[in-house]
């Protein structure tokens, strides 16, 4: 008979870690495409972040702030600039480096949540949870591109775990909860303000208790910590965000609108809301027969939360752990009333966090139940499509190589101008629909140099090029900028490249 039963065990555990590699497997594949085949999107953020990345490692520049924000003389934290700088000086200034990190961070957020939903609920609740995570289609897109709202997605599943093992009485995780809170303003300042905001409502109207003790101000102690690189900026710059936040809040500076967007406070109600919406839907797989998954998690999750105790479909334990999570969501889309300017998708990455570990929790018990798993079978199956196709596309059949948008069109841009100089000193000019070249910029300082040894001037004397980077929208936009900014030089020769640049040779005396 113990033997019997050990051998179970045994059979179980073994089912176990294959259904956890398998899964594991699968947010590695759909996930790591741009990794395996050195091929990314490399814009003008990944530009303005390189570019900044090589002042730290390269020029010996300690900077106080990170990227610039939506908000003019507002800028993130400093901490995500240090982040990219491991691997990029590990990799000699190749931008696959931090493509490396982002795709780190977004797999350590998924076994994240499965080795601690398996903690706090069971095999079954965290393998569930893990496959969403795994497919969700957000959550992979934070691996394949370098940019700074990314981390988000691994701050908030260690916020949203730890404020649950806080609420549950287990005060030491204030050492953990308010520290990723001040992290986040270091990736998404928008986002981190308003759930360190959420959270301080949350102790105050519903856990009130768990604020009374000594562990709550060692985890404030810590947050104010985070702060410290830019309460120095502030302080070495008169501070600057600090007044630049209040004329933006009193009305002397735009801030966020736009030319075209409307002040009305219901039309920012409403762009607020379909944020939201627009955030919650992409949390989950939504091609197909899966467009309506989104709608028919919303009434799963609302009839489960409002009866499932009741009924007996949920424990205590999960529906505190639903409540707790679910409040959050609510008190931050309310305090979002407060906020005078339009919300942008970016401000809310990795809130989808949120949605996906209670539906996983709600999906752990559903497959309790026979008619649940014939449902959730049914649902896998459909994933299964959803992968399948997305491995294809991805691995198989990809439409192209990314143009001009990835690096590889870039790097391939570069080689042509400088193969085509034949070693001579040449200038080198780049238009660009977002105006600022700092993409460029940074690779013809790590590719260009490292390769050819030499970086080209941008003086309009000699032979130079005009790299040109047509504007989808405005093909014809470059014509303006050869106009009244180039102007001189007689034309040698263009070239269109299989790739969408137009490279233009001219000479100047």
């Amino acid at each position: 008979m113990l033997s019997f039963i050990a051998s179970s065990i045994s059979r179980i555990n073994k089912i176990h870690l294959f259904l956890f590699v398998f899964i594991l497997f699968l947010a590695i594949v759909l996930r790591g495409q741009e990794v395996f085949t050195n091929n990314y999107l490399f814009l003008i953020d990944q530009g303005r972040d390189m570019m900044d990345v090589k002042k730290i490692i390269f020029d010996h520049h300690i900077t106080l702030i990170g990227p610039y924000t939506s908000l003019g003389g507002v800028f993130q934290g400093p901490i995500y600039y240090y982040l990219l700088s491991i691997p990029t000086l590990l990799t000699g200034g190749d931008p696959i480096g931090p493509l490396i990190l982002m795709l780190l961070i977004s797999l350590s957020a998924a076994l994240l949540v499965y080795f601690w939903m398996n903690k706090l609920f069971g095999f079954k609740t965290a393998i569930l949870t893990f496959l969403l995570f795994a497919v969700s289609p957000e959550a992979i897109s934070a691996a394949t591109y370098t940019w700074n709202p990314h981390p988000m997605w691994l701050m908030l599943v260690v916020y949203s775990f730890s404020l649950f093992e806080t609420v549950s009485g287990k005060q030491k995780f204030h050492f953990l909860l308010w520290p990723s809170i001040g992290l986040m303003f270091h990736f998404e300042m928008a986002l981190g303000f308003f759930i360190l905001l959420s959270t301080i409502s949350f102790f105050l109207i519903f856990a009130k208790d768990k604020i009374k003790n000594r562990y709550f101000i060692y985890g404030l102690v810590i947050l104010i910590f985070t702060f410290l690189p830019q309460i120095i900026f502030e302080l070495r710059h008169d501070f600057l965000m600090s007044r630049s936040v209040m004329e933006i809040l009193s009305g002397k500076d735009q801030g966020l609108i736009v030319k075209g967007e409307s002040r009305s406070y219901l039309d920012l109600l409403n762009n607020h809301f379909h944020e939201f919406v627009n955030n919650y839907n992409s949390s989950f797989v939504r091609t197909g027969i899966l467009s309506n998954l989104p709608i028919f998690a919303f009434v799963f999750i609302l009839f489960s939360f409002l009866f499932g105790q009741k009924a007996r479909f949920i424990n205590v334990k999960e529906y505190k752990f639903i409540k707790i999570l679910a409040s959050i969501v609510l008190i931050v889309f309310l305090l979002t009333a407060f906020y005078p300017f339009p919300i942008r998708y970016w401000f809310l990455t990795g809130f989808q966090t949120l949605y996906i570990l209670i539906l996983g929790v709600l999906f752990g018990r559903l497959w309790g139940y026979r008619f649940g798993k014939i449902v959730l079978i049914l649902l896998f199956f459909y994933f299964a499509i959803h992968v399948y196709n997305r491995i294809d596309l991805l691995y198989f059949h990809p439409p192209d190589q990314g143009g001009t948008a990835k690096i590889k069109g870039k790097k391939e841009a570069i080689d042509y101008v400088y193969n085509d100089s034949k070693g001579k000193k040449f200038g080198l000019l780049v238009f660009t629909p977002p105006v600022n070249t700092d993409a460029y910029d940074y690779i013809i300082w790590w590719y260009g140099n490292k390769n050819y040894g030499y970086l080209p001037h941008k003086e309009k004397k000699g032979i130079f090029y005009l790299l040109i980077e047509k504007d989808a929208s405005q093909p014809w936009s470059y014509k303006g900028w050869l106009e009244t900014v180039v102007k001189t030089g007689e034309i040698i020769d263009t070239k269109t490249l299989p790739n969408g640049f137009i490279v233009q040779k001219r000479y100047q005396k």
